[in-house]
């Protein structure tokens, strides 16, 4: 859990988050790849996280990122 609460505090401090997604995500074409953070949820294991994906607003879990 420390390290869940770690990695959150780390893409809130910093405003940007780096995907890490499964081969059959639909956007994983843009896995690796660095947004900006619109928002982000009471940390917990399945932490919902907003970023700013070519212009919308996309939502993924904690587990989606890195």
């Amino acid at each position: 859990m420390k390290k869940l609460l770690a990695k959150i505090e780390r893409i809130r401090a910093s405003g940007w988050a780096y995907l890490d997604l499964s081969e059959n995500h639909p956007l994983y074409h843009l896995d690796g790849k660095r947004f900006k953070l619109e928002s982000i949820g009471t940390p917990d294991i399945k932490c919902r996280v907003t970023l700013i994906v070519e212009g919308e607003n996309v939502d993924f879990t904690i587990d989606d990122l890195h």
